[in-house]
């Protein structure tokens, strides 16, 4: 990986373990416009440490006042996204994509920049969504309702948010309460009380409800670290990214709670198909066993998973077979929710069939040439 120098701005490479012992920080924004890259900021260097770069773009007076940040709270490196990763080398990428959250984890310091939030007020004890209210639209910042933002939320221990104008608002320890009732993630896992690891997968898949990517493919790559699961990237199979997500989870995971979904609408079914042509036509009464998109999973943020010591079952949920197909390694798993339990009973998810599900009963439909 590549981090800045906060003094002379200059890129260096180096082990994830160098760099966490002499301490960096993160920055976490949204991307507005054109972003400095890697290639670009090499041209940027000189003006930057002149403090020439401000008049020019905001994304270079973006990075300059984040470094500018980093400095003054005593930190040697900083790592931004949009500068430090090479994306023009594919392994490099796909590496770094794999490896983030780690690196927000064992950062010293999460900046968090809010570029369409300006706080006016001193909140004090009194704290309120307010304090992190868009003067873009009616709601909280557009940084909540971003992908990329939710594993930036939760990793770092040490969060600090500032607006527009790099105004100091508070910590995710102070806003723990506001943050929780924005996002719908208890505090308890913003707090660190719990680990946001031992949250069942479904609970996860909640989180990321109603969050938006620029490329549809980054809704899945989002939350590789999140769900502690390593896949290559490949930008252009759009919908299909999710659905790979989920077949890794399927492999890896004897977390079964990811089955407990619930389509928003019926209309909403046909932006969701799968295939080699992306246009497999599904009966009216008719779904795949996983679901599509987590937006799917949004009412699924109170269930945990659990494992009664009466039901004989394997720790892993199913197997792949050589055959290209999920095999249950238990007749059922239960959920337990809010309002009672959900049984859900063990199914085979055919890669190379269609996965129907009727109303009363499940049946499968083999089409030739089409996967899920």
């Amino acid at each position: 990986m590549h981090l800045l120098d906060t003094t002379t701005y200059e890129l260096r490479s180096g082990s994830q373990i160098t760099f966490r012992q002499e301490g960096y920080a993160v920055l976490s924004h949204r991307w507005v416009g054109q972003e400095i890259t890697y290639d670009q900021l090499k041209d940027e260097i000189e003006g930057l440490r002149l403090n020439t770069a401000l008049a020019r773009t905001p994304q270079l007076d973006k990075i300059r006042r984040a470094t500018e940040t980093a400095r003054n709270l005593g930190i040697k490196w900083i790592w931004i996204d949009s500068c430090c990763i090479n994306r023009a080398n594919a392994i490099e990428e796909t590496e770094s994509i794999n490896s983030m959250l780690k690196w927000y984890s064992d950062a010293k310091i999460c900046i968090t920049y809010l570029d369409d939030v300006q706080n006016h007020e001193h909140y004090g004890e009194a704290l309120s969504p307010k304090c992190l209210g868009s003067l873009e639209r009616d709601s909280p910042s557009i940084w909540f309702s971003r992908g990329w933002t939710l594993q930036e939320l939760l990793s770092p221990q040490d969060i600090r948010f500032y607006d527009k104008d790099w105004n100091f608002i508070g910590t995710k320890m102070t806003l723990a309460g506001v943050l929780e009732e924005i996002t719908g993630i208890d505090k308890c896992y913003l707090t660190r009380e719990k680990h946001f690891e031992t949250a069942c997968i479904t609970t996860k898949m909640s989180w990321m409800a109603g969050r938006t990517t620029t490329r549809v493919e980054d809704i899945a790559y989002s939350m590789l670290g999140i769900l502690n699961i390593n896949m290559t990237t490949q930008y252009g199979e759009g919908l299909r990214a999710f659905n790979r997500l989920q077949q890794a989870l399927l492999s890896t995971s004897g977390d079964e709670s990811h089955f407990s979904w619930k389509m928003p609408d019926r209309n909403t079914r046909s932006r969701f198909i799968y295939g080699v042509d992306q246009y497999i036509v599904w009966e009216a009464d008719e779904w795949s066993l996983l679901g599509p998109s987590p937006d799917w999973f949004k009412d699924s943020g109170n269930m945990t998973a659990e494992h009664p010591p009466h039901i004989g079952r394997r720790l892993k949920a199913s197997d792949m077979t050589q055959d290209g197909l999920f095999r249950p390694n238990s007749p059922a798993c239960i959920v337990r929710a809010w309002g009672g339990l959900v049984i859900l009973l063990g199914a085979v998810v055919l890669v190379r069939a269609c996965v129907a599900v009727k109303t009363g009963s499940v049946s499968t439909r083999k089409r030739e040439g089409k996967r899920l």
